[in-house]
């Protein structure tokens, strides 16, 4: 009785220290967890705050600018599992690998135009955004999108993501050390 380890608290996804030990190998056990990880602390956390917004406010008009800033973080974070942790530099080949092919020509202004801006300065200088479903497009040099078709876009890439991390020994690599140091830094 004196030796016993404490048991392992439930998963919290947005709780690193209660993850599971990374695996050795990518499993679908692991997929899996990092499916529920995804899931639970950010798409259907974003999902809620969308929701919240079409309740109180009838859309994203005066709520959008937060939920754009939650995509940006949630793409950096995302990103970052299968290509590293590099300041967002690796959200453009995600976005080229794994997003809806609409998006590709404009990986790299989603890290610049918006990811930067949002998060560093909390506007938008050369690029706009619609509270809807409006597809990417850029008109008269403005590059623009709707919140709910880039929060589809993020969702369907994510999907994409793990099902590529199946079999690709680079995504392997990199996102079992990504799960690693995340959880490794955790502090209970």
């Amino acid at each position: 009785m004196g030796n016993q380890l404490p048991a392992q608290a439930p998963l919290a996804a947005w709780q690193p220290s209660t993850w599971p030990i990374p695996p050795s190998k990518v499993d679908a056990s692991f997929i899996e967890t990092l499916k529920l990880i995804f899931d639970q602390s950010i798409l259907c956390e974003i999902d809620n705050v969308v929701e919240d917004a079409h309740k109180s406010n009838g859309g994203l008009e005066h709520r959008g600018h937060v939920v754009a800033i939650a995509l940006m973080c949630a793409l950096d974070a995302t990103s970052s599992y299968g290509y590293g942790r590099k300041n967002g530099n690796q959200m453009p080949p995600f976005v080229q690998n794994h997003f809806p092919s609409a998006y590709h020509p404009h990986a790299a202004d989603l890290l610049k135009l918006y990811r930067h801006s949002l998060v560093h300065s909390w506007n938008l200088f050369e690029a706009a955004i619609t509270p809807g479903a409006e597809p990417i497009t850029k008109s008269g040099g403005v590059l623009s999108f709707g919140l709910l078709n880039f929060r589809d876009a993020l969702r369907s890439a994510v999907t994409d993501f793990l099902d590529k991390l199946k079999s690709d020994p680079t995504l392997h690599t990199n996102t079992l050390k990504r799960y690693r140091d995340l959880r490794n830094s955790a502090k209970v």
